[in-house]
Order: structure tokens, then sequence, then C-alpha cells
């Protein structure tokens, strides 16, 4: 089967698990209350929030040029954030294909070699994986009770654990981690061992080559002011949707995480996943359907509208810096 049967067979598929959890999410919704829901959100609180959206593409932007910079090459932080700002746009479209558009699109402009700027798109992906990792693990000492709930809400099945089950687990765990340590030289030949050693060696490297960017202060500044804009996306879009005035920080980050899982699932434009997951993280925090759905849509579709609008303008700015 040709390889592009196979990437439009996939595309299909995640497309209809949307279209499937989409489904589930608007089923027992009231379209009039939604759209009246919606309606009652206020311009300004909407403006703020896509402006918060729109400034973490702006810090993946100036992050980026600072690391470009670190490896020799002195690229405007203009056309760096309208490629940051086109990736979004195509991630809409096809997911995980946004990284390849914006390197090709600042190689065009910028001539920067396309080896260096995937390099670079790696070292990123490893330091946002350590950020969703940081958050979730705040999620789990912080919300445990509400996140357990949310696992089984979303389809999870957890067993009860008891003392037994426990200890029963721990010595499998450890015959089975003896039994892959004694037999590492056949399994290390399999091709799903090579692909997790060569996913392993990628986050490794990655994280070695922070030595060489320089004033790493200010890339880690850039880095927290990224997810702190994704945190507060939430926390201000909580105060201008009717019926979540009691939520805070904290459900901040316990909805930021489901919402980090909804974006991590393959569909376009996680349209579904993170309607669905967003949704069940709120109900959780025991709010009605019609609120948590109205949220769930008003965050989603206030921040495609902004990747649009700025991936748009990213496109239109970066097709004549090319040709000049």
């Amino acid at each position: 089967m040709p390889a592009w049967v196979k990437k439009v067979a996939q595309y299909i598929l995640f497309l209809g698990i949307g279209i499937a959890l989409l489904y589930l999410t608007f089923k027992n919704i009231d379209p009039v209350d939604l759209w009246n829901n919606l309606r009652a959100v206020s311009v300004p609180g909407l403006v703020g929030i896509i402006s918060i959206g729109f400034l973490a593409i702006i810090f993946r932007g100036l992050r980026w040029v600072q690391m470009l910079s670190s490896l020799g090459h002195d690229v405007h932080w203009t056309r760096a954030i309208s490629s940051v700002a086109l990736s979004y746009l195509v991630n809409l479209i096809t997911p995980r294909v946004g990284e390849v558009a914006r390197c090709t699109a600042l190689n065009r402009s910028d001539k920067v070699p396309i080896d260096k700027l995937l390099g670079t798109v790696v070292l990123e992906r490893v330091v946002d994986a350590c950020f969703f990792l940081i958050i979730l693990l705040s999620t789990v000492f912080i919300s445990y009770e509400e996140l357990i709930d949310f696992l089984v809400q979303s389809g999870a099945q957890l067993p009860e654990l008891s003392t037994f089950t426990v200890s029963l687990t721990l010595v499998v765990s450890v015959m089975g981690l003896s039994l892959l340590y004694f037999t590492r030289k056949t399994w290390s030949q399999w091709s799903l061992a090579k692909r997790i050693k060569g996913f392993v060696t990628g986050m490794v490297e990655g994280l070695r080559s922070l030595k060489t960017v320089e004033n790493k202060m200010l890339f880690w500044v850039y880095s927290i002011g990224i997810w702190g804009c994704y945190v507060s996306t939430m926390a201000v879009g909580f105060t201008i949707v009717e019926g979540l005035d009691g939520i805070g920080t904290e459900q901040a980050l316990f909805v930021s995480v489901a919402a980090g899982l909804g974006v991590f699932v393959p569909v376009p434009g996680g349209i579904g996943a993170y309607h669905y997951l967003v949704s069940k993280a709120l109900m959780v925090l025991g709010l009605s359907p019609i609120i948590s759905t109205s949220f769930a849509t008003l965050i989603h579709s206030s921040q495609s509208l902004m990747f649009i609008v700025t991936g748009g303008l990213g496109f239109v700015f970066l097709y004549f810096a090319g040709r000049k």
C-alpha cells in the first residue's frame, strides 16, 4: 500500500474519532442554550483570552529567535513569530505538519538550514513535554481525586487497588524488569524497541543541546511565559462564562491538563477531543453539562479563530519576505 494512502486513511480515521467525540459532547446539549451562553460572554473578556493565546505565540517565536541566534543565525523576530503562527494554522488542518511548515517557511525567508531548524523544534518539544509533565504532577498533588474522577468519566478503566493487588503488582513489576534486563540483547533488535530508543535518545539529545543556548535564564522565562499563557487562558475564561465564578487557579491547572490531553490526540484542530475532555473536566468539578460545553466551545473556537487570523497574516508576511 502506498505511503500516501496510509496517511489519508489515518487522517480519515482520526477525523472520524474527532467527529464521534464531538457528537458525544453535544448530543444532549440544547443548541439554543449553548448559543445564549456564548452570546452572554463579554467582548472585552473574549478579546482578553484571544490576546493571551497570541502572547504565547509571541513568546514561542522569541524563544525560537534566541535558539537560532545561538546557532549563528540572526532571524528577525517578526519572521519567527509569523512562522510559528503559520504552524498553528497548518496544525488546524493537518496535525503534526505545522512544525515542518514553519521550518520550511523560515528556510525560504532566511535561508536557515532545515536540519538546524528541525533540531530546535526537537528541543522545543522536549521542553514542552517537561513543562506539561510538571503541570500534570502538580495537578496530581493538588486535585488527585478530581483527576481520578476525570479519567473514569473519560472512559479509563481504573481498578480498585487492595493491599494484595499492590504487593502483587510490585512483585510482577520487579520480575518483569529483571526479565527485560536479561533478555535485552534479543528485544533491543525489535523495531518497536528501536523506535522507543530513538525517541528517548532524541529527548536526551534535545536537552543536551540546551548547553548551546545563550542567556539560558531568558530561555526559561519565555518557556514559563508560554505555559503561563496556556493556564491563564483557562483562568480568564472562567471569569467571562456565566456559572464559572467559583472556579480558581487550582482548577485552571486541572482543566489545562485536560486541554493538553485533547491537543495531544492527533485529531485535526483538536476538534471533538478538546471539547470532550475539557467539558468532562469541568463536569468533574461539579458544573452542569451545558456550562462545561459552553466553556470548551468558547475556548476552542476563540483560539482557532486566532490561529486562522494570525496564521493567515503570517503566511502573507512570509510570502512577501521570501520574495524580497
